[in-house]
């Protein structure tokens, strides 16, 4: 599965691609203690919002289990 985090601070943007939703989810908690703006973007399109990223985590149970 592909997760796409998404951060801007300013004029600032970046877009980095994860396939593990652990990892996507620890980059994006990253930049948000450092003061950036993120999404991820899940496989299913949606975007999920920092306060959200644990639903992440409900996509794939089979995935968790492997990380």
């Amino acid at each position: 599965m592909t997760f796409i985090v998404h951060a801007s601070r300013g004029e600032d943007v970046t877009t980095t691609i994860r396939l593990s939703v652990v990892v996507a989810i620890a980059k994006g908690l990253a930049f948000v203690e450092e003061g950036w703006q993120v999404v991820i973007i899940g496989p299913d399109g949606v975007r999920y919002e920092p306060s959200e990223f644990e639903k992440l985590l409900s996509l794939s149970p089979a995935l968790q289990s492997r990380e």
